[in-house]
């Protein structure tokens, strides 16, 4: 399967979907029941020698609870549609992102047993101590990936744009750049099990860049939630061989900072896609007008910040923080300038409908109606004029 963004990040299209799922007041005893991904190494593998992070570590929580441990293998990405339901049986989900500001209804999230971020993948024996230090280097980046908006807000970078990991590291082996900023726990992986450690991987900390990851239980379930708790607890030792195990950059990150919002918005502006697949693939392009519809932030029972909040949660991923994409197609910012006063009807009817051809999700029956129409009111806000 090709590597594009990571699927910790990826999941937040559908997490919402998990919060409908009616779960059993007590833990059930004779098993751990824990929803996966049956393809998505490093993380978790359904088949074969490696189990991935997630599935190993399940088992030895499960060693710690006393219980085996029963998968329910499904897509987390690929089959979207699939995930209203398949939650259901499940007791776990290893996988969630612990930031406070990502919120499940009907979740509670264990702590946080893992941080993951984008990395620096360059040749042993090149000094890297801080991103300047690859200033006049031509750097691979996946094409609307965050390290693609960040290079677009310094000075002094030169990104090459690719569609998926494979090819970056096809670059790099045939000397065409010289580093890339990729997702570091696969770039990790495929650097060992791959290439035999040939290049270094040094995690980068930074806006959009990283964050860490927790376990998702039922409300319903509070004793187990603690029980999970203390098992990853006692199990740090075991969680930092299991990173080293699957290739995760485990040395403290570097600090990236980057310019001030508004700077960078400017910036990404004047970033255009190169790509003609990616031209084709844009949010907003509907078969059918939409027909007219009238609402108001005050009917749809949402704030604007928990609009914000649940659009960089599910969305920012394929449309940038804020609606702030470097692909011209996916800058949501230009809604109005390119759909005039019935923008707002299109953006609606294109989140509910979707583009499954162009990879745009049917979010009708997934998200609530009012918070796909208070993400639109929260659209109204970043619109240039």
């Amino acid at each position: 399967m090709s590597k594009s963004f990571p699927r910790f990040v990826k999941f937040a299209l559908s997490a919402t979907a998990l919060a409908t799922v009616t779960m059993s007041a007590s833990f059930a005893a004779d098993a751990l029941r824990v929803c996966s991904d049956p393809d998505n190494l490093p993380f978790s593998k359904s088949e074969g020698v490696d189990k991935g992070l997630y599935i190993e570590l399940a088992e030895l929580v499960g060693q710690r609870l006393g219980t085996p441990v029963e998968y329910v293998w499904w897509l987390s990405f690929n089959q979207r549609r699939a995930l209203r339901t398949t939650m259901e049986g499940c007791d776990a989900y290893f996988a969630l992102p612990a930031d406070a500001q990502y919120r499940v209804r009907g979740l509670v999230k264990s702590n946080a047993f893992l941080s993951v971020s984008y990395a620096i993948v360059a040749p042993q024996g090149i000094k890297v101590g801080a991103l300047s230090d690859l200033k006049g280097k031509k750097i691979g980046v996946l094409h609307g990936s965050p390290p693609q908006i960040l290079l677009a807000t310094q000075e002094g970078y030169t990104a090459s744009t690719f569609r998926s990991q494979e090819e970056v590291f096809a670059a790099l082996n045939n000397k065409e750049i010289d580093a890339a900023l990729l997702w570091g726990p696969s770039a990790g992986f495929d650097n060992k099990t791959l290439y035999s450690n040939r290049w270094q991987v040094i995690s980068i900390n930074g806006e959009s860049l990283g964050g860490q990851v927790a376990v998702a239980v039922s409300k319903e379930k509070p004793l187990l939630k603690d029980q999970i708790n203390q098992a990853l607890e006692e199990l740090k030792p075991e969680i930092q061989q299991l990173s080293e195990k699957y290739g995760f950059p485990t040395q403290t990150p570097l600090q990236v900072n980057s310019k001030s919002a508004e700077t960078r918005f400017a910036r990404l502006d004047r970033l255009q896609a190169k790509s003609s697949a990616y031209r084709s693939s844009g949010f907003i392009k509907v078969a059918d007008r939409p027909a007219r519809t009238e609402w108001l932030v005050a009917d749809s029972g949402n704030s604007l910040a928990e609009a914000k909040s649940n659009f960089n949660n599910k969305c920012s991923h394929c449309h940038g923080t804020n609606g702030a994409s470097p692909i011209s197609e996916r800058d949501l910012r230009k809604l109005s300038m390119r759909y005039k006063d019935e923008w707002k009807s299109v953006a609606y009817t294109t989140i509910t409908k979707g583009r499954p051809d162009l990879g745009m999700p049917t979010w009708d029956g997934i998200l609530p109606d009012s918070e796909i129409k208070a993400i639109v009111e929260f659209l109204v806000t970043v619109q240039k004029n």
